[in-house]
């Protein structure tokens, strides 16, 4: 027992005027699937936000990344160590963790240009994706 016509039209059109897309794509198949397995409403519903939220921040972090302009993809590995002599290892490796990240810490990179600050930024972020 599927939704009619009419009610797949009204949620195609909420999802749209919420500019919810996910919503709009995940809402039926989700529905058979607590259909099938039981779930309560509450549940159904907090399975179709929970997608909507997923897609929404995974397209948000690639609009900031692809916001910053960084000059390439870069990564740790193609980061040269061996030119920044002075660079402290078990900072660069608490750096690639990214835990610094989840616990709102700041990290500033100083330095003149051209040693790398950028290139370890950008793997940094390149590595939430």
């Amino acid at each position: 027992m599927g939704a009619t016509t009419d009610t797949a039209a009204t949620l195609g059109y909420l999802a749209r005027a919420l500019k919810a897309p996910t919503i709009g794509r995940v809402w039926e198949q989700l529905a058979v699937t607590a259909r099938d397995e039981g779930w309560s409403h509450e549940d159904y519903l907090a399975a179709v936000l929970q997608r909507q939220v997923a897609d929404r921040e995974a397209n948000g972090t690639s609009l900031r990344i692809a916001g910053a302009h960084f000059p390439a993809v870069k990564t740790l590995e193609d980061f040269n160590v061996d030119h920044q002599p002075s660079l402290r290892r078990d900072v660069l490796a608490h750096l690639a963790t990214t835990t610094w990240i989840a616990k709102a810490e700041n990290v500033i990179l100083l330095g003149p240009p051209g040693v790398g600050k950028t290139h370890l930024v950008s793997s940094a972020v390149n590595s939430l994706q």
